[in-house]
């Protein structure tokens, strides 16, 4: 009997651990300081979706305008990050307007 409640103090004392472990969230597209700055008005979107990869929201009401978000949080090493960027096209599938969200430009 003293071997099961040893066991059960062991089993209580590694799992109450693990519960106090934060872990890296990182959600939406990863941006490349290097890449997103590449992007210009006048570019097509097949050159937008190489740097950036495909976008995160697309809207059914607006086929013309794609939103790439960046959320990551890691509160031991660094602030959360929320960043975004708005891309506009027009009908020839060109770069018409970018709007950046939570970015430090160069």
């Amino acid at each position: 009997m003293n071997r099961l409640a040893t066991l059960a103090l062991l089993f209580t004392l590694l799992f109450s651990t693990t519960a106090c472990i934060q872990y890296e969230i990182h959600q939406g597209n990863v941006f490349k300081d290097e890449s997103i700055w590449l992007i210009q008005e006048g570019d097509s979107k097949f050159k937008v979706e190489s740097l950036l990869g495909s976008p995160a929201i697309t809207d059914v009401l607006h086929p013309d305008r794609v939103t790439y978000v960046e959320d990551h949080r890691n509160s031991e090493t660094e602030p959360d990050k929320l960043r975004r960027i708005d891309i506009t096209y027009d009908d020839a599938l060109r770069v018409k307007k970018i709007e950046y969200f939570g970015f430090k430009q160069n």
